[in-house]
């Protein structure tokens, strides 16, 4: 029986566990290396995916119509703070997701698989340019979105926007495996809306994880309980424990 009660345990902290991770509404994160370094956490709901911005989309004449990854989340809030040294940033408060704008692929060749979800933040110097994101949370890591060969990571290669005291918008985004097997590695750049103030591509370490909520914690202590209830009850009424 002491096997028995084991597995009932493990299995009931599994299916917690379980349950807790598909509830979650908050995800903490972080992100350090290369002089970036940010810590907080992410609103997260079920992703709608917005409608392809081109409304003749897939007609004779235009590209097929587009739509967002299954399996992702869309970041709605954000908190935390941020710090960069190439900016002189440092433990600035982070102060909102910035919302997504649908836009149209801007590259002379236009990828399919592009989520209908991208969005741009533009600059102006030296040289016009923009930075990409769609807010998209992936639990069990990024698919291949566009011709980027790489997946895994918790944002995908397009990322996560988020606004910074100071007027900084930092973008935050997923390179997958590009490293090799089994790697994770992550880009990031900040801009003032003028200029960009510090950019890597990759090599910028990240994690993210759940948030375990309340509920779902007394709920696990309650499960236990019960099992231990059972177990007595058991060893009262004589039966082998």
């Amino acid at each position: 029986m002491r096997s028995e009660l084991a597995v009932a345990v493990g299995a009931a902290i599994a299916a917690i566990g379980f349950t807790a991770q598909a509830q979650a509404s908050e995800v903490s994160f972080g992100f350090n290396g290369l002089g970036f370094s940010s810590s907080g956490v992410f609103t997260i709901e079920p992703n709608v995916a917005p409608p392809d911005p081109d409304p003749n989309c897939g007609t004779a004449g235009h590209n097929a119509c587009r739509t967002d990854p299954p399996g992702a989340f869309r970041i709605t809030g954000i908190t935390g703070t941020f710090s960069n040294t190439a900016a002189g940033i440092s433990n600035a408060a982070i102060t909102g997701i910035v919302p997504i704008h649908p836009a149209n692929e801007r590259d002379p060749v236009f990828d399919p698989l592009v989520p209908s979800s991208l969005s741009f933040v533009d600059y102006t110097a030296p040289t016009p340019g923009a930075l990409t994101y769609n807010n998209l949370y992936f639990p069990n890591g990024s698919p291949i979105d566009c011709d980027f060969p790489f997946s895994g990571t918790f944002v995908d290669v397009f990322g996560v926007a988020f606004k910074v005291a100071g007027g900084y918008t930092v973008d935050l985004w997923g390179d997958g495996d590009m490293l090799g097997p089994g790697t994770k590695t992550y880009g990031a750049g900040v801009t003032d809306g003028h200029s960009i103030l510090a950019y890597e591509f990759s090599g910028v370490d990240a994690m993210a994880a759940p948030v375990p909520e309340p509920s779902s914690l007394a709920l696990l202590g309650g499960g236990l309980l019960g099992l231990v209830g059972w177990r007595k009850k058991a060893r009262a009424t004589g039966t082998p424990a």
